[in-house]
């Protein structure tokens, strides 16, 4: 090797290691980012699914079977981030971790501007909306900022969002700031959206976690089952062992679907409008 390939091979060598390092540094400024947004949520029992029988005129709140029976579940302590990632966040960790941009993200992005309609979607990729994934990249993010800042993090369980959503198990039906909602009060005035805006732009719920009630909705953990409230475990439910499609939790599109004991469902690989996601930090 002569003196001029020995220098560029240096140099080459000196300049990967300088790009490595930046890249290490900007990975752990967002993965401490995620964590340092997280609030802590007190653990406890409580009982999980359709509480309607046991409030105001004793009857169910909703129509669906799934959400039945009425069942205890006991929580350890963990985190959830207060917001849904945002396009900002979701989009850098794509960067720096070598990933394609996402397919709704590119359709977006790339469609012709030629009504409000369309100028209202761009908006809606904004940096500090709440992103849109599949449910592997929602799991593969959490995981991620586990594994960079060594805890355990992932996305929330079932039982643990709608504990969140309900300030921590208590007899709320909406999980906006003030457990009201009234049909005759205009969406303008509103606590909570039925469309997209940016991340904590409404009030947060008791706990001080924001659009658990509108703004899109959450991937879960769990696999779906109709009937795993008939034989759920009380301890840290995990929901069941296997499946076909994962729970999604959230706003869900109807009266019903306001409702923060309501359960959805769809399949990991769904990519649309409202499937974004928040993270835990658990301790069990």
């Amino acid at each position: 090797m002569n003196n001029i390939t020995f220098i560029i091979a240096i140099s080459i060598f000196v300049i990967t290691g300088c790009n490595e390092e930046k890249n290490r540094k900007e990975q752990s400024k967002l993965a401490s980012q995620i964590v340092d947004s997280m609030v802590t949520v007190e653990g406890g029992r409580y009982q999980m699914g359709d509480f309607g029988p046991l409030v105001g005129e004793k009857l169910p709140f909703s129509p669906d079977n799934d959400n039945k029976p009425l069942h205890w579940v006991d929580l350890t302590d963990f985190k959830m981030t207060k917001n849904r990632i945002t396009w900002g966040e979701f989009n850098l960790w794509l960067s720096m971790t070598n990933k394609d941009t996402n397919k709704y993200y590119k359709k977006i992005l790339n469609r012709k501007v030629e009504s409000k309609y369309d100028e209202r979607m761009l908006k809606y990729i904004g940096d500090d909306y709440p992103a849109v994934a599949n449910w592997k990249d929602a799991f593969d993010f959490c995981h991620w900022v586990g594994d960079v800042t060594g805890k355990k993090i992932a996305l929330p369980t079932e039982a643990q969002w709608e504990y969140a959503a309900r300030s921590r198990g208590k007899f709320r039906q909406f999980a906006n700031s003030d457990n009201v909602y009234d049909l005759s009060v205009p969406d303008s005035k509103l606590n909570f959206t039925h469309d997209y805006s940016p991340v904590g732009s409404f009030p947060p719920n008791p706990l001080g976690l924001y659009d658990m009630m509108g703004n899109g909705h959450d991937w879960i953990n769990d696999w779906y089952a109709e009937d795993y409230y008939q034989h759920s475990p009380e301890k840290d439910p995990q929901g069941p062992a296997n499946g076909t499609e994962k729970v999604v939790r959230g706003y869900l599109g109807s009266m019903f679907g306001l409702y923060d004991i309501t359960r959805g469902s769809n399949k990991p690989e769904t990519e649309g409008p409202g499937y974004g996601f928040r993270c835990v930090e658990n301790y069990h």
